[in-house]
């Protein structure tokens, strides 16, 4: 299976983050770019289980109140 990367697409599989893209899974949310094993096992792309900031818990507000920023006093 050829897939057409562009300039802007990830060469990396999405889900494992370790083995080059070698096929392309079409989503109702765009395109996800996987290797050959997670293609055929139907892995998720990591994105979508971390979203940004989200396994920290910054994606609410970046200002946090003065007490936390000033540590142990």
């Amino acid at each position: 299976m050829s897939v057409r990367l562009s300039a802007t697409d990830v060469r990396t599989c999405e889900p494992c983050w370790q083995e080059p893209v070698t096929a392309a899974r079409h989503t109702v949310r765009g395109r996800d770019l996987l290797c050959r094993a997670c293609a055929e096992s139907g892995c998720p792309r990591r994105v979508d289980l971390f979203p940004p900031y989200g396994i920290y818990r910054l994606g609410h507000s970046a200002r946090q109140p003065e007490a936390l920023n000033r540590g142990a006093e």
